[in-house]
């Protein structure tokens, strides 16, 4: 009863989603896992070459010759068959965040390191405040640890629940979590804020979701303030702004011991030869992110809320790549959109009611779905 339209699964995502295990007589299972609903996105169907794809927060247009230069030269001298060899690469993501190396490890896209926090902070039965609405690996995580989860609302009007996350702290609170700016609704939470809420609960890890760092004000990011706070842990990605969300490469910011204790649970070989061949190429002439956000930023993202605003419709203010719409008619909206060539994704705000969730692409893009 969601009124969503049927969307593009895959048939090893429908087997994946059919809960059979709790159907069995005897598992080996732990029964909160059993209990559990895979996150499964829409994936399937979605062609680059049939629609402008505007659904899943990407870099909508390629990454340049010198990345994909990089990946072809490397298979081309058979590296493949060879384990990965990371030489300088955490020293290079640590100079580009602006950290020690000590303070960063890189982690299967930023995925893993959501998951790796919450497994080494977070005993079962502890608490984890995670405002919502917001991305479902949240969630995941900590229904994997067997947490209780608290969720205070994000608004429209007044933003993060700064407020309502103070109350919620306890002695059982394990971990808050910030995803900033807020997936879906792009809501920015000032770094003042994130500090009162590390000072409020110094026992609990204070996860700081950056996956669209880039295209926030850098002045917000807490990654300069994690020697002082070692219960902040900034968790980013090379999915969105560097356009390599295939490869699987993130990375995690956090004190010194914290990276030790991660790495003592992370694998050796967790992330793929071809995701760091790639960064190389990529932090060696960066100037193609900047330029991609710069548009975003300053040409499509500020003419698509004048187009917003001049029709009357709702959205949410964002410092992301992104904007939550709130149109009258979303799910008929988004099937006419779709069969005009362009994919966006149908998103619940925290009291259920359906908006879009529109990708900025390149103001050409933008002109087209407009």
């Amino acid at each position: 009863g969601s009124g969503l339209p049927p969307r593009r699964f895959s048939a090893a995502a429908r087997d994946c989603a059919e809960p059979r295990v709790n159907d069995m007589p005897e598992s080996v299972l732990k029964p909160h896992i059993r209990a559990l609903t895979p996150y499964v996105p829409p994936l399937e169907g979605r062609d680059p070459s049939k629609y402008i794809l505007l659904d899943f927060n990407e870099r909508t247009v390629p990454v340049p010759n010198h990345v994909t230069d990089a990946l072809k030269s490397y298979i081309d001298i058979h590296g493949l068959q060879r384990y990965p060899n990371y030489s300088d690469m955490q020293a290079k993501i640590a100079k580009y965040a602006g950290v020690r190396t000590e303070e960063c490890m890189f982690t299967n896209g930023s995925d893993q390191g959501i998951d790796l926090i919450v497994r080494c902070c977070c005993e079962k039965g502890s608490e984890a405040i995670i405002p919502a609405p917001t991305f479902a690996m949240y969630d995941q995580a900590a229904d994997s640890e067997g947490l209780v989860i608290k969720r205070p609302s994000f608004d429209r009007v007044k933003g993060f629940p700064t407020e309502e996350v103070l109350a919620a702290i306890n002695e059982k609170t394990s971990i808050v979590v910030i995803s900033n700016p807020n997936n879906p609704t792009g809501t920015p939470v000032l770094r003042k804020d994130i500090l009162a809420i590390a000072k409020k609960a110094p026992h609990a890890a204070i996860m700081v979701d950056e996956c669209y760092y880039e295209f926030m004000g850098p002045e917000e990011s807490v990654s300069g303030d994690i020697a002082e706070h070692p219960n902040l842990f900034v968790v980013r990605t090379f999915s969105k702004t560097w356009g390599i969300p295939s490869l699987r490469l993130g990375y995690v910011l956090t004190a010194e011991d914290n990276i030790k204790a991660l790495c003592c649970v992370r694998g050796p070989y967790d992330i793929n030869q071809l995701a760091g061949v790639a960064l190389r190429a990529a932090l060696e002439n960066p100037k193609y992110i900047w330029d991609f956000v710069e548009e975003v930023n300053k040409q499509s993202k500020p003419k698509f809320e004048e187009y917003l605003t001049k029709r009357g419709i709702p959205f949410w203010p964002t410092s992301a790549n992104f904007i939550f719409c709130d149109f009258e008619n979303p799910v008929e909206l988004e099937k006419g959109i779709r069969e005009k060539g362009v994919l966006v994704r149908p998103k619940k705000d925290a009291a259920g009611k359906m908006h879009l969730r529109i990708t900025i692409g390149t103001v050409e893009q933008m002109d087209k779905l407009m």
